[in-house]
């Protein structure tokens, strides 16, 4: 049987072309409004809207260059905020130290003193008629502190006698309270240095005496506070301080008044015969007084051998105060640091204040460490009230000078963020100009993607039922 051929091809009625012409523009349209819902923007490409695009696109590049100097004036007032900080540390540190050089122009130190108590004397007696006493005789004074004497040598407990290059046969020499001197003779290099000084307790029976090495000090203590004193070139080597023992050697044909004048020849050192005749050593600072006898019993004689830890040496506690608060300054200045850039140690800061960089300024550092301030530690622990006053007068300078920079970098503070604010406001205003010329209803986009999709099912409905009326038809043949 011979079969008729059929055209099954779906046929292009104008009403499904209509239908798929609808479908099309509602699917772009729905693509449209899907990148507008997206991107909150109405205009997207050039082809939605060329003027607007290009509008839109300048406006919003002015806002990314303007965010740009912002955020270089964002690190610049953080750099201005910690120098700020700083100068306000600094200055509270300048008022401390004011008030201890003021606190030691007004008080006074309490003196350590040490009494003759034996016999009364006059000042013309000559020396060789008291007891005990001979030309040569030899009387060591020590000022700090009476009860304890430490070395600025590094040690260990390993470390031996030989690792100071002391050789045999040096002789080191103690005095411990009232203990007669002991003279410590090296009879093996090869000892350890603990066991060198661990013979004064052992072999000597002395109980008030202790010595430990720590945190790489070696430190002499009496257990009662009595004094220390020490003697020779060995405790030199030893790595003790002896810059402040002095020695007194008796000579022929002294009188009391030549006595005295020896002692007070020593910095910080008053002697005479007090009103009730008794002889008198003061430490007239305050520091802490040892005297004793390296031969002779000339000390012993006038009952002046021995120690007085009473006294208060005021001005040289200020001082201390004054020179670690002239430290903390420094510190300071060294931390004032922020991304690498120090205004304190005198650096340089520019501020940019558009996105060519034609417009800036810039803002030069001061240094404020102590040395540029004028601020030298204390002298010779103000002894001397001209010294203190001296230092009183450079930090009223110093607190000009501080004065004078905290007010300079507040107004350029002021400045940037000033300009910080100016810009945020017109890269805020570009960004709304842009937004006003391209954004997009969000409401109105999504209910108008909402109505498209229910036009676009409606229209595919359409679609549908022509194309099965058709199919019908087309059953019949």
């Amino acid at each position: 049987m011979k079969t008729m051929p059929y055209n099954l091809s779906i046929p292009t009625t104008s009403s499904i072309l209509n239908s798929l012409s609808q479908s099309k523009a509602l699917t772009s349209m729905h693509d449209k409004n899907s990148v507008a819902l997206t991107t909150g923007k109405i205009v997207n490409t050039s082809y939605d809207n060329s003027t607007l695009y290009f509008k839109d696109m300048r406006l919003t590049e002015r806002a990314e260059g303007l965010q740009s100097v912002l955020d270089g004036l964002s690190n610049i007032v953080s750099t201005l905020d910690t120098t700020s900080q700083s100068i306000d540390a600094i200055t509270e540190l300048l008022s401390h130290a004011k008030a201890a050089a003021n606190s030691a122009l007004d008080e006074q130190s309490y003196l350590s003193t040490l009494t003759g108590k034996n016999f009364t004397t006059t000042t013309q007696e000559k020396l060789s008629d008291l007891p005990y006493v001979e030309p040569g005789d030899e009387i060591l004074l020590r000022t700090g502190d009476a009860d304890k004497m430490e070395s600025d040598i590094l040690m260990n407990d390993e470390m031996t006698l030989a690792d100071l290059d002391i050789v045999k046969g040096e002789e080191f020499k103690i005095k411990i309270g009232d203990n007669d001197w002991i003279t410590l003779e090296v009879f093996d290099e090869d000892m350890k240095i603990s066991d060198f000084f661990g013979q004064i307790s052992q072999q000597y029976d002395i109980e008030n005496f202790s010595f430990e090495i720590k945190d790489q000090k070696l430190t002499l203590t009496t257990t009662d506070r009595s004094g220390i004193m020490l003697d020779g070139d060995l405790a030199e080597v030893f790595g003790f301080d002896l810059s402040e023992t002095y020695k007194i050697t008796v000579e022929d044909d002294w009188t009391v008044y030549d006595l005295a004048q020896a002692f007070s020849r020593i910095d910080g050192i008053s002697a005479m015969v007090n009103s009730e005749g008794y002889f008198q050593v003061s430490s007239i600072y305050g520091d802490n007084l040892v005297i004793a006898d390296l031969t002779g019993e000339t000390a012993a004689s006038f009952g002046i051998n021995g120690y007085d830890d009473g006294g208060t040496n005021t001005t040289k506690t200020y001082a201390d105060q004054y020179n670690e608060l002239l430290k903390q300054i420094d510190n300071i200045v060294a931390d004032a640091s922020f991304n690498g850039l120090n205004l304190l140690e005198g650096d340089t800061i520019r501020a940019v204040f558009d996105e060519k960089a034609s417009s800036f300024r810039t803002v030069i550092g001061v240094k404020l460490d102590t040395e540029s301030l004028g601020l030298l530690p204390a002298l010779d622990d103000w002894k001397n009230e001209e010294d203190i006053q001296a230092a009183f007068d450079a930090i009223e300078s110093a607190f000009h000078l501080v004065q004078q920079a905290a007010g300079k970098f507040e107004r350029a503070s002021y400045m940037v963020q000033s300009r910080e604010t100016y810009l945020e406001a017109m890269s805020n205003t570009c960004l709304l100009g842009a937004e006003t010329l391209t954004g997009a209803d969000l409401n109105s986009v999504s209910a108008e993607l909402l109505a498209i999709e229910t036009q676009k099912q409606l229209v595919n409905q359409v679609i549908s039922i022509t194309l099965e009326a058709d199919s019908s038809v087309l059953s019949l043949f």
